[in-house]
């Protein structure tokens, strides 16, 4: 299997098979694989025939890379599932959406793996109109935040909503950089998270991604970055404030949710990584649906 390492230049001969039918998870977005490529881990890809065979290769280790499901062909079956993850040298397939498990069953699938979920990457999924107009005695403690917003800053003609493109996508930076001084400990996800982010603000345009900055009094408050996983799903890969401006994040998420998504009935937010905290923030905008995610071991 001649696989190589997945490059922002392979995004336009890559597209039409993400866009034939990607995997309903986030990390099936062409843009978040490129984005986070080369950090932890790396993305390595084939193309076979109608699909795209991806490969993820550990940096610390490659020799225990682990196969994700193909993208854009005929769905595998079980069988093949596991002459893929052969041919490719993997002894696990990872990111295995609740769907494709229950489309191939349970007991042709443990014919051939071990199964068991993979919490950490277990995704959320939100109606869009539900994010965008913020309905109901659910919603009221985020709308009270919104107000609030309103009051403090809107009302003096503070706020500004723009759309976020290659030539202002600079700005974001200097927002990005005081929210890392924010958080309490750095981590080396959060290193990767950066790199990620600066690649999506120099590639926005060639990796597809779409965009709002919030500016407050004059400066970059806030910004959320996202593409399109699918025909009606929007994914929301980045989303940063200021703690210090109260309200700003439930303003940034319901912007987002108007303006990105635009004709998306369903904005994944994707997976909490098993943050407590992220969990919490995400379960309070009341999923609709919670994605889980799988892998497989090859058995014997």
């Amino acid at each position: 299997m001649d696989l190589r390492l997945l490059k922002a230049e392979d995004v336009p001969a890559l597209k039409p098979f993400f866009e034939r039918g990607a995997p309903p998870l986030s990390v099936y977005s062409l843009s978040a694989l490129v984005l986070w490529n080369e950090c932890i881990n790396d993305t390595l890809f084939a193309v076979a025939g109608e699909s795209v065979l991806l490969v993820e290769s550990p940096k610390e280790d490659p020799s225990k890379r682990r196969l994700l499901l193909p993208v854009g062909g005929q769905v595998p079956s079980p069988a093949g599932l596991r002459r893929l993850a052969v041919e490719a040298a993997c002894r696990e397939i990872r990111y295995i959406p609740q769907p494709f498990v229950e489309a191939a069953g349970l007991a042709a699938l443990e014919e051939h793996f071990c199964l068991a979920e993979q919490p950490d990457y277990q995704d959320y999924v939100y109606l869009r109109t539900d994010l965008a107009e913020l309905p109901g005695r659910p919603y009221a403690k985020k709308r009270n935040l919104v107000r609030q917003f309103e009051r403090d800053h809107e009302a003096r003609g503070a706020v500004r909503v723009l759309d976020l493109m290659k030539e202002n996508a600079n700005l974001c930076l200097e927002c990005l950089e005081e929210w890392r001084s924010s958080q309490e400990a750095s981590a080396p996800i959060l290193d990767c998270e950066r790199k990620a982010i600066g690649a999506a603000l120099a590639g926005f345009d060639r990796l597809g991604l779409r965009g709002i900055m919030v500016e407050v009094d004059g400066r970059v408050q806030g910004f959320g970055i996202a593409s399109r996983l699918s025909a009606d799903t929007g994914v929301l890969h980045f989303e940063k404030a200021s703690a210090r401006v109260k309200g700003l994040y439930q303003i940034l998420d319901r912007e987002c949710a108007r303006r990105i998504f635009d004709g998306a009935t369903y904005v994944n937010k994707e997976s909490d990584m098993g943050d407590a905290g992220l969990a919490r923030a995400k379960n309070s905008y009341h999923p609709i649906q919670k994605v889980k995610a799988y892998r497989l071991g090859l058995k014997p």
